[in-house]
């Protein structure tokens, strides 16, 4: 019996812009969704956090998951000479399209985003 069958995508969380961006048009310059990720390796579902630049120069600068209840690594591994190497998450730069991932905690259930930004 499974208890956690969302499927893909789950809610949108409400979102709070709290940064400066030089032009104050209605638009947001990101995009952000939520979706349940599986684990295979492990056998459950976790939330992750997609942000996506609509903008030539964006950086994300801290990101606040239900007003700092719900934990994330602030590092990612990446491979240098064949070795993992611990790479900070934030800050992130990204340009038009591109995307930063956040992978939560399973137990997490993303109810407010909070992003700290520049443009």
């Amino acid at each position: 019996m499974k208890k956690f069958n969302l499927g893909i995508f789950a809610i949108l969380s409400i979102l709070n812009f709290n940064g400066c961006a030089d032009n104050q048009s209605s638009k947001p310059p990101i995009k952000t969704q939520v979706e349940q990720k599986y684990n295979q390796y492990y056998n459950f579902y976790y939330p992750e956090i997609i942000i996506t630049s609509v903008v030539d120069n964006l950086t994300i600068n801290d990101v606040i998951v239900n007003k700092g209840n719900c934990k994330y690594s602030k590092e990612t591994l990446a491979l240098h000479n064949g070795r993992g190497v611990a790479v900070p998450l934030l800050p992130s730069e990204l340009t038009f399209g591109k995307q930063l991932e956040i992978s939560l905690d399973k137990s997490c259930k993303v109810l407010k985003i909070d992003l700290n930004f520049r443009t």
